[in-house]
Parts: structure tokens; C-alpha cells; sequence
């Protein structure tokens, strides 16, 4: 599926480590951040604390699919997108190398959020 792959496009803030093996492979940010931009209403208060409801929302920053590029974005992008071009490191219990503390160390592999998982170039 993803065997014609050049690019691996990292639109999060922050490098993303990928569990290789043997080795950690950092894919680094490149400079732009894929972000879900949310339109809230005031729905009154909880013992003086305010609640809102999400009432829209847009993705911001996310490119169109470009020939052989997958782009890397969180996992509620690549969930409100739904695209095959669009994974998100795998942070599952199953998915991640953890330190002593329980920090996220590296991720072992993807997600991808789509039906769809059949990529047309």
C-alpha cells in the first residue's frame, strides 16, 4: 500500500521517533503544524466552572494529498480527516517504548484512520 512512498511529511510540533529495531529513527518537524481549529458555545457553568460545547471545527495547515508524500499529523487530525495519506504515530499501549517513568520514548509504528486504504497516485 504505501510501497511508492518518498516522503514522509512530519506536520507536528515535535520530532516523532520511530522504534526501528535496533535503532530509533527521528523524523524531524518540518516547520509547519497541521492543527484543529474548534468553534465553542457557552453552555452555562458547573459549580462556577464554564462548559462549552465544540460546535465546529476546521483543519488548518494540512496540505492536499501530494503524489508520493504521507504526511504524519496527530491522531485527532488524522481521525477528523479520514485520509490514507494522513498517519499519526501509534501511541497505544502497544505502540510505544516507554523509559523507566513512563514517558514515550519512541512509537513502534502508524495509525491510519481511513476506510479508504487503498492510495491512488
Amino acid at each position: 500500500m504505501f510501497e511508492h512512498v518518498t516522503e514522509l511529511v512530519n506536520l507536528t510540533p515535535h520530532e516523532v521517533n520511530i522504534w526501528m529495531g535496533n535503532e530509533v529513527r527521528d523524523i524531524p518537524p518540518s516547520g509547519n503544524v497541521a492543527r484543529l481549529h474548534m468553534v465553542s458555545k457557552n453552555c452555562g457553568a458547573v459549580l462556577g466552572i464554564p462548559v462549552v460545547s465544540s460546535v465546529g471545527r476546521r483543519i488548518v495547515g494540512l496540505p492536499e494529498p501530494k503524489k508520493n508524500t504521507v504526511y504524519i499529523v496527530s491522531s485527532v487530525i488524522a481521525r477528523e480527516v479520514k485520509r490514507p495519506d494522513v498517519l499519526s504515530p501509534d501511541t497505544t499501549d502497544d505502540g510505544v517504548i516507554r523509559d523507566g517513568a513512563g514517558n514515550i520514548k519512541a512509537v513502534t509504528r502508524f495509525q491510519l484512520f481511513c476506510d479508504d486504504t487503498e492510495i491512488i497516485w
